[in-house]
């Protein structure tokens, strides 16, 4: 072999020998963090959420995501009772500290309704804690509907929500108003009922962002609107596949996991 391929040979190698010692310093950098621990990439979803779960719960990465996934199968459980109970269901939660657990509630009979249901769902089967109530949640949202119908031809700003761990319906009317609220319930203008409390508040909730198909992201373009639950609810819109999850709108963020009791 001549001098000029030695010395070709040479730099291939020694081109070969960088990069693959360049894919070995990117791929420890990409994959643990200083502690050894697989690092947290934000375009991942979940273990972006679950850093941030876990540093507020005070618990390990490992338990948070853990109960994330959770979350997903409490979901489905919900819209199983919504549609298959609606007679005695009465909404359901998760309560994160002291203990992580999911309360259902129901009107009657909860124990042995559930237990054909931890079936299904087994994973669920050690954390959820049954309740039993007055009202039913379908009789809720028919007394919230109600509340509000007739608040609103009263001409009469009001917010409204169910309130599922207090089993009632809360409507609210600003301070200002509260006078005349009180004045047309009483001369029956507005009609009510013992499933709703009437909260009085300092103003009522504004919208921060109205999100539909079509507007500029951050780096993407908004789709659809989806919701996902009955009870348990979790907001979001479509989006490309390319698309990442560090999205946001006006300074909204649109695509974080948010879960809402309605």
């Amino acid at each position: 072999m001549n001098n000029s391929k030695r010395m070709q040979l040479g730099v291939v190698l020694a081109a070969m020998l960088l990069l693959s010692t360049a894919f070995v310093i990117v791929a420890n950098a990409q994959g643990q963090n200083s502690g050894g621990t697989p690092a947290i990439d934000g375009k991942d979803a979940l273990l972006y959420d679950a850093q941030f779960y876990a540093s507020d719960n005070h618990i390990s990465t490992e338990e948070a995501i853990h109960r994330l996934q959770l979350q997903k199968i409490v979901g489905e459980l919900d819209a199983e009772l919504s549609m298959n109970e609606t007679g005695t269901f009465a909404g359901l939660w998760i309560e994160h500290n002291p203990k992580f657990k999911v309360v259902v509630q129901f009107t009657r009979n909860g124990e042995e309704t559930i237990k054909s249901y931890m079936k299904q769902y087994p994973d669920l089967a050690g954390i959820v804690e049954v309740r039993n109530v007055k009202e039913s949640y379908a009789d809720l949202k028919k007394a919230q509907v109600e509340a509000s119908s007739s608040v609103s031809t009263s001409g009469i700003p009001a917010d409204s929500n169910i309130n599922i761990s207090g089993n009632t319906v809360e409507l609210y009317v600003v301070e200002a108003d509260r006078s005349r609220f009180d004045n047309a319930l009483q001369i029956g203008k507005i009609k009510s009922s013992e499933m709703v409390r009437v909260i009085t508040v300092k103003a009522l909730a504004e919208k921060t962002a109205n999100i539909y198909g079509g507007l500029s992201l951050t780096s993407c373009t908004s789709g659809f609107s989806v919701v996902k639950g009955i009870i348990l609810k979790t907001y979001g819109i479509t989006t490309a596949g390319h698309c990442d999850n560090a999205q946001s709108y006006n300074g909204t963020s649109v695509l974080s996991r948010m879960n809402w009791f309605i």
